[in-house]
């Protein structure tokens, strides 16, 4: 896609050029961005319709869930033969579309094409603006204050420097990969893990920063030193081994972070050894130079891939950039800077910058919103209805707030009430809503069966190669198994999800607890020694123990069951109130505590 420069620009600021020629001028678009469930979200207008849109730099190009393409009822159409897609985790299924009308701000476009496919992305994303819109110019991200700007550089700029917030502060200089074909828009850069050098992707639209497995080798990084983190995934369909790691040193342009722990992930469906997340853009300011094809960046001050840690890193504060202060009077500033300071776990910051944002605009939802998802961080489940409430009396149809009151008010006991905002969820929302999953979750943990199994109906039935799909079917097993009831399906749908991911220990637990209901005890046993050979769940051992009973073998059971309390001394009370009522069966085994 191909903007034109004009149409886009809104302001324009000089900055200082290296020589004596003449000044170098900027012409900027500023667009505000949304820090959502660690998601930067923006809007655009498609054929008149706001589309939140998650801001990616990773992505090569625009792209809309399906969805969203179902809803603004656009005709799709296939792929060149010759194009194949690619996520951080597997391919991705795609077509075509295209939009009669793009609004972005003030500006408009016209006739414009988006992939459609993916992954739904949650936080109310209907899909991605990728670097086809970003890279219309040169791109600065201050994600810390909620802001992305596209910039035209006017003049002689070719030796300016591009930080022009910085003042006396060091700026990072580090050159744009120079292999990459000059019309290649990625961030692509050079970085050192452990004074090993990768090539590095910065990318907005990861949550957090990661390196490959592979890269994590050639720095010196063994598997035997990484904690496991389940399972990643990204774009695509499929899904990867994820584990956390200590990374001694990461370099960038000069500036060394010391003794952090990144993720690591077993893919190869990436021509990169490190992916630079969201967290390291919410603690710098980057301006990218396609002019100069090169990247700079100041760092804020604020801690870099914490990660929960609580030692998130060690680096010299004497190198931060003061960050820009926003207005006390704009509220939207404030909100936006209060939402990047909670994703980057700041909280009594955030707090402070929302609890003015909803002071001075008190008819805003979205500032109550994101002011409940502050208190929802912090535990804090009283001030957080209380948010949900007021965001809700203001605007009725921010499904997302709906759901999460549902939520909290489930929390707090107030069955009825999480009822009645599902029931208004349902009414309202499109049948292959994201959130229809999560409600199916709810209605299945209230044992509302027929309810549940509705929203899990709908979902499934839209979304065929979602990379949700395998654990939403094995979500609609379980409840079926738990509750005896269409045990031939819930079979079917176990037995679905391990086919498309035979890498989860849980659901082949979920196959084997079916087994058990079904009375197949050679089955259920082989089903369960697949999950624990992966990960020895206590509700596997308990299930393998009831298992050997079947088969005749009690020294088995005992001995598994012992396992499996010793693992978690309530387990048969877990089991009980998951509605597995063998305590029959328990009594036969010689196990002390039984």
């Amino acid at each position: 896609m191909r903007l034109v420069a004009s149409a886009l620009l809104l302001a324009s600021l000089s900055v200082a050029a290296a020589s004596a020629r003449a000044a170098c001028k900027l012409e900027q678009m500023e667009i505000p961005v949304r820090i959502v469930d660690r998601r930067p979200i923006a809007t655009l207008t498609l054929n008149g319709t706001p589309m939140p849109m998650l801001v990616d730099s990773g992505a090569f190009f625009s792209m809309l869930s399906p969805s969203a393409a179902t809803q603004l009822k656009l005709p799709l159409r296939n792929l060149p033969p010759n194009l194949r897609i690619e996520g951080y985790t597997g391919r991705i299924e795609a077509k075509l579309t295209r939009v009669e009308k793009v609004g972005l701000l003030t500006a408009e476009l016209w006739n414009i094409e988006f992939l459609v496919g993916g992954n739904e992305l949650g936080a109310g994303i209907m899909g991605i603006m990728g670097r086809n819109i970003l890279s219309a110019g040169d791109t600065e991200y201050d994600l810390a204050h909620g802001v992305v700007r596209l910039s035209f550089p006017k003049g002689e700029c070719d030796k300016t420097s591009f930080a022009y917030w910085a003042g006396e502060a060091p700026v990072i200089v580090a050159p744009l990969d120079r292999e990459q074909h000059r019309e290649d828009s990625a961030i692509r850069m050079s970085v050192s893990i452990n004074g090993v050098r990768t090539q590095a992707l910065l990318d907005t639209g990861a949550p957090r920063t990661s390196l490959t497995l592979k890269a994590a080798r050639r720095a010196g990084i063994e598997e035997r030193d990484l904690t496991p983190n389940g399972r990643s995934g990204g774009a695509g369909t499929g899904l990867v081994k994820s584990w956390t790691g200590r990374v001694a040193l990461f370099e960038l342009g000069g500036e060394k972070i010391a003794d952090n722990r990144l993720e690591v992930d077993d893919t190869d469906n990436t021509d990169h050894g490190v992916l630079v997340g969201l967290d390291y853009f919410l603690s710098h300011r980057i301006y990218v130079s396609r002019l100069q094809r090169q990247v700079y960046v100041t760092w804020n001050g604020s801690p870099i891939f914490a990660q929960g840690s609580e030692t998130p890193g060690t680096y010299d504060a004497r190198f931060a950039a003061l960050p820009q202060d926003v207005a006390k009077d704009d509220p939207d500033a404030l909100a936006r800077r209060g939402a990047a300071a909670m994703a980057a776990g700041n909280y009594p910051r955030a707090l402070e910058d929302l609890n003015r944002a909803c002071e001075l605009a008190p008819g805003v939802a979205e500032y109550f919103f994101a002011r409940a998802r502050v208190h929802l961080a912090m535990r804090q489940s009283r001030p957080a209805l209380a948010d949900l409430d007021e965001a809700l009396r203001l605007d009725p149809a921010l499904a997302d707030a709906r759901y999460r009151r549902a939520r909290v008010r489930s929390g707090l006991g107030d069955r009825p009430g999480a009822q009645a905002d599902l029931a208004l969820l349902d009414a309202a929302l499109p049948p292959p809503a994201t959130l229809r999953a999560d409600m199916a979750e709810m209605y299945a943990g209230f044992g509302q069966a027929s309810e549940a199994l509705r929203q899990f109906d709908l979902w499934i039935g839209s979304h065929p190669k979602d990379v949700r799909l395998a654990g939403v079917l094995n979500s609609r097993c379980w409840m079926r198994a738990r509750l005896n009831i269409d045990l031939p399906l819930a079979l079917e749908d176990c037995k679905q999800a391990v086919d498309r991911d035979g890498g989860s220990a849980s659901y082949l637990d979920s196959l084997g607890w079916t087994y058990l209901r079904l009375g197949d005890g050679a089955k259920s046993k082989t089903a369960f020694d697949d999950a624990i050979k992966l990960q020895a769940l206590p509700f596997s051992l308990y299930g393998r123990a009831l298992a050997h009973l079947l088969l005749n073998d009690p020294a088995g059971g005992e001995r598994d069951l012992a396992a499996a309390r010793k693992l978690k001394p309530q387990i048969d009370e877990d089991v009980r109130k998951e509605g597995f009522d063998f305590a029959q069966a328990v009594e036969r085994l010689k196990v002390p505590g039984s």
